[in-house]
C-alpha cells in the first residue's frame, strides 16, 4: 500500500561497537528443503576427479610431492604481516616472541584429526576470537557440515607435503583456501586456537584458514558470531535483543535446536573489555548453545533447560542452578541424566535454567541453514527431518560508489534515490497461514544486508552502518525502471531495518503478496562498500535489478513528461535570434563560410565565458565532438545551416544544465546526473551510467561541470547513433552479436 509523506521519516543510526560477543543477524524460520535447480548453482566444492577446483589442488600436491620439499604459501607467508599487519593495534603482543612451526616440530605423533571432530577439542588461545570458536564448535555437532568445511581425507602421514584446504562461503559462493601448515608457536606451543589434545591440528589449521581469507590473523581479534557462523555454513542469521524478548522466545529456541540449526548467545558489555561476573559469566564473550532440552524430575515436575558452553573449555562455568556443581541435579533420577549426557567437569559446558538463561544473556543469535547447505554433496539430504518446509533464495550482488550509487538512508532525500534498487515480487501468502475473516494474509520474506571484505583491510578495518527499506509498487511501477527522488518523495517504506556498523543485518518481514522495491544504503551518503542481498521466502520469489533500458528521446518529443518534479525543458529548440546568431558564424567563418572546430570553440567561448560564472571555456576536444554531431560527410567543418542546427542543441544543454545549476556556478551535484541525462532525453541503464559517471564527473567534489556535461551528452548522442547505424547482420545474414549497453559502455568511457 502507498502512503504519501507529509515529514520525511528520520532514520536513527544505532551504531555499535562490534565487541567480541556482540551479535547482530541471524535467521529466520526453518530454512528447511533446498531447490535442486538452487542446489547445482550453489554447489559446494567437492573433491571428486570432475571438480575443477579439486583436480587444481590435487594437482598442486602432486607437483608439491614430486619436489620433495615441503609447501611454503606464497600468499599467507609466515611472517610477522600475516600476524599482525597493524601493530599499533597489536596491543602488547611481541612479534619477537612468535616462532613459525609445523606440527610435526611440536609433536612426535602430530594428528590432523584424532578420532573425531568434537566440541570438546576447541580451545582459544591468545587471539581473542571466542566469536570464531565458538561456532567451530557448534559446527563439530554437524559432522556432515563440519566435513564440507573441514575436508578429512588430509594428515601428516600419507602424501603429506605440508599442504592443507578448508572451506568457507564468501558472500555468496564457496571457497577453498589452501595453506601450509606453518603455525604461530612460543615455547613449542601453539599460541591460537588449538585443540585440547597436543598431538591433534585440525583446529589450529582451520583458525589459520580463516585468517588468511580474512586477510591475517590480527583480522580476527573481536567479531561477531553471526559472521563465522554463515562463514562456516552459508547459513543466514537472526538476532534477538533479551532484553526485549519475542513472546515466543521459548519456542524458537526449541525449534532452532530441534531443526539443527546453529545457536550462540553474548552478555554485551559497556565495554570491549571481557569482565567475570560474580556468577562466572562473562560479558563481552561468545557463547555457542549446544542443546535444549525438557528435563523431568523426580517428583514428577518439569524445566526447560538450556546446555551452553565457553569456548576457553575451563573452569569458567554458570555458577548458579542446574551448573555442574548445582545441587539442583538431586532431583533429577540417573537415568534422566544420562539421556541429557550431564558430565561435571571443568570443559566449559554447562546447563541453566530457561529463565535464568534469558535473564543473564542479552542478545541470541540464530543461524539457520541455507538452501544449499540442506544437501550433502552428493545430492543427498543432510537431514531428512529437514523437508517440512521448503525456502528458495534469491541472490544479488551490488556496489555503492560515491557521487554515483551511495546515496545515504532516507535521511538524504535528495540522494537516496541514487542507491541500487532491488524488484522482489511475494507471489501468494505462506501456506498453512491462518487469517481471520477479512484479513489479508501475508507472505513472509527474510533479508539479509552484508557488506564485503572488510576484515580483509589492515588491522581487520571497520565496517559501516547498514541497512535498507523496502516500499511496495504498483505492477506498472514495478515495470518502469529505477525510481526517481520524486517517487522517494511521495512514498513512504512499509517495512526496514536497522541501521548498524555491522557485517550484515538481517530482519523477517510479512507483507502482503505484491510487488515491492528494496533499497539497500549506507547510513551516510558517499561511503562506498561492495555487498550481497539476499532474499528468502517460502514462495519462489522474482528478485532483480531495477533498470533502465538505454535510449535516446527521438527529437526529445517523448519520455520526457516529467523528471523529479520538472516539465521537460526540450520541446522546443531554443535560438538566438536569426541575424544575430548569422553575424556570428560569419565573424568567424571568413570567405570559405564554413567554421572548423577551434572556430567553433571560439564562437561558443564567446557567449558561454559570460553566461557562466567559473566558466573557462569549451576544450578543443570538446569542440571537435560538437562538429561531429553534425559533420555527416566528415569534412571537418560545418556551414551555417549545420551550425545553426549544432547551436542549438547547445542551448537545449544549457537550459537543461540551469535546471539543476539555478545559480549559473558553472557545477550541479553529480547524485543529479541521472535526472538532468534523462531531462535532456537520455535514458541509459545502471552499467551505462556507472561508466558515464565515472568518466564524466569530479570524483573528488562530488560535482558536474558543464564542459562535461555537453561533452558526455554529445558522446552519449553520437555513441547511439553510431550503433543504431550498425550493421545487425553479416554477409550471411546471420544477426550481429554486438550488446548495446556493452557497445555504450566502450564508447563512452574510451
Amino acid at each position: 500500500m502507498h502512503g504519501r509523506a507529509g515529514a520525511p521519516s528520520i532514520f536513527v543510526d544505532s551504531r555499535r561497537s562490534t565487541l567480541l560477543g556482540s551479535f547482530l543477524c541471524c535467521s529466520s524460520d526453518e530454512l528447511k528443503r533446498a531447490s535442486r535447480a538452487q542446489l547445482r548453482k550453489s554447489r559446494l566444492l567437492t573433491a571428486q576427479s570432475d571438480d575443477p577446483i579439486a583436480e587444481t589442488f590435487a594437482q598442486k600436491k602432486r607437483r608439491q610431492l614430486a619436489s620433495g620439499e615441503l609447501y611454503e604459501d606464497p600468499e599467507f607467508p609466515a611472517e610477522a604481516h600475516s600476524l599482525f599487519p597493524n601493530p599499533d593495534a597489536a596491543g602488547d603482543k611481541s612479534l619477537e616472541d612468535f616462532e613459525w612451526k609445523r606440527p610435526r616440530e611440536i609433536s612426535l605423533t602430530p594428528k590432523f584429526i584424532n578420532k573425531s571432530m568434537s566440541r570438546f577439542d576447541i580451545r582459544q588461545g591468545e587471539l581473542k576470537d571466542c566469536w570464531l570458536l565458538a561456532a567451530v564448535a557448534s559446527l563439530s555437532m554437524h559432522r556432515r557440515l563440519l566435513e564440507r568445511v573441514v575436508p578429512s581425507d588430509q594428515g601428516f602421514d600419507r602424501d603429506y607435503c605440508g599442504m592443507f584446504r578448508f572451506r568457507f562461503w564468501q558472500f555468496g559462493e564457496w571457497r577453498e583456501v589452501v595453506i601450509d601448515d606453518r603455525l604461530p608457536t612460543k615455547n613449542d606451543r601453539l599460541c591460537f586456537m588449538r585443540s585440547q589434545e597436543e598431538n591433534e591440528f585440525w583446529s589450529a589449521l582451520l583458525e589459520k584458514a580463516y585468517a588468511k581469507l580474512n586477510g591475517s590473523y590480527q583480522a580476527l581479534g573481536g567479531g561477531n558470531q553471526a559472521e563465522s557462523m554463515e562463514d562456516l555454513t552459508g547459513g543466514l542469521c537472526e538476532s534477538f535483543d533479551l532484553s526485549q524478548p519475542p513472546g515466543d522466545l521459548l519456542q524458537i529456541l526449541f525449534q532452532a535446536s530441534r531443526s539443527h540449526s546453529m545457536m550462540g548467545c553474548c552478555i554485551e558489555g559497556a565495554s570491549q573489555q571481557q569482565s567475570v561476573l560474580p556468577n562466572k559469566l562473562i560479558t563481552g564473550h561468545a557463547y555457542s548453545i549446544t542443546d535444549v532440552q525438557n528435563v523431568t524430575m523426580l517428583d514428577g515436575s518439569r524445566q526447560c533447560l538450556v546446555r551452553l558452553r565457553n569456548p576457553w573449555g575451563n573452569e569458567y562455568e554458570w555458577a548458579g542452578d542446574w551448573g555442574d556443581h548445582s545441587p539442583t541435579w538431586d532431583r533429577v533420577g540417573p537415568a534422566e541424566k544420562q539421556r541429557l549426557g550431564v558430565e561435571v567437569g571443568d570443559d566449559g559446558e554447562f546447563w541453566m535454567a530457561y529463565e535464568d538463561f534469558a535473564r543473564e544473556f542479552t542478545r541470541l543469535e540464530v543461524c539457520r541453514l541455507s538452501p544449499e547447505a540442506m544437501y550433502d554433496d552428493s545430492g543427498a539430504s543432510v537431514d531428512p527431518r529437514k523437508r517440512k518446509r521448503h525456502w528458495e533464495m534469491s541472490l544479488e550482488t551490488g556496489e555503492w560508489v560515491a557521487n554515483i550509487s551511495a546515496g545515504g538512508c532516507r535521511n538524504f532525500i535528495a540522494s537516496f534515490h541514487t542507491n541500487p534498487q532491488f524488484r522482489v515480487e511475494i507471489p501468494a501468502p505462506d501456506d498453512h497461514q491462518a487469517a481471520a475473516q477479512g484479513e489479508t494474509k501475508l507472505g513472509t520474506i527474510i533479508v539479509g544486508l552484508m557488506q564485503k571484505g572488510v576484515r580483509r583491510e589492515a588491522g581487520g578495518g571497520h565496517f559501516k552502518s547498514i541497512g535498507y527499506c523496502i516500499y511496495s509498487l504498483t505492477s506498472r511501477e514495478a515495470e518502469s525502471g529505477t525510481l526517481d527522488q520524486l517517487f522517494f518523495r511521495t512514498h513512504r517504506f512499509v517495512a526496514k531495518s536497522i541501521f548498524a556498523d555491522l557485517r550484515e543485518v538481517c530482519s523477517r518481514h510479512r507483507l502482503p503478496p505484491g510487488y515491492y522495491v528494496i533499497i539497500p544504503s549506507t547510513f551516510a551518503p558517499n561511503e562506498e562498500a561492495q555487498f550481497i542481498l539476499r532474499i528468502f521466502s517460502e514462495k519462489p520469489n522474482r528478485a532483480e535489478t531495477m533498470d533502465t533500458c538505454s535510449c535516446i528521446s527521438c527529437g526529445h518529443e517523448t519520455g520526457l513528461a516529467l523528471v523529479a518534479g520538472r516539465q521537460s525543458v526540450l520541446h522546443a529548440v531554443v535560438e538566438q535570434p536569426t541575424d544575430q546568431l548569422y553575424k556570428a558564424f560569419i565573424k568567424f567563418a571568413g570567405p570559405p563560410r564554413k567554421i572548423n572546430a577551434r572556430q567553433l570553440q571560439q564562437v561558443l567561448n564567446v557567449t558561454y565565458s559570460k553566461e557562466i560564472k567559473s566558466f573557462q571555456g569549451f576544450s578543443l576536444d570538446t569542440a571537435r565532438s560538437l562538429l561531429a554531431l553534425v559533420d555527416v560527410d566528415m569534412s571537418g567543418s560545418m556551414a551555417y545551416e549545420e551550425f545553426k542546427q549544432l547551436w542549438g542543441q547547445v542551448r537545449q544543454l544549457r537550459k537543461v544544465f540551469k535546471e539543476f545549476d539555478p545559480g549559473s556556478t558553472g557545477y550541479f551535484d553529480a547524485f543529479k546526473l541521472r535526472e538532468a541525462l534523462k531531462l535532456g532525453g537520455l535514458s541509459v541503464s545502471n552499467k551505462v551510467y556507472h561508466a558515464v559517471a565515472v568518466r564524466f564527473t569530479d570524483r573528488d567534489k562530488g560535482l558536474v561541470g558543464f564542459e562535461d556535461f555537453v561533452l558526455l551528452c554529445t558522446r552519449l548522442q553520437i555513441a547511439f547513433e553510431s550503433f543504431n547505424a550498425m550493421p545487425k547482420c553479416d554477409e550471411q545474414g546471420s544477426v550481429g552479436m554486438v550488446n548495446h549497453d556493452n557497445y555504450l559502455e566502450q564508447a563512452i568511457y574510451s
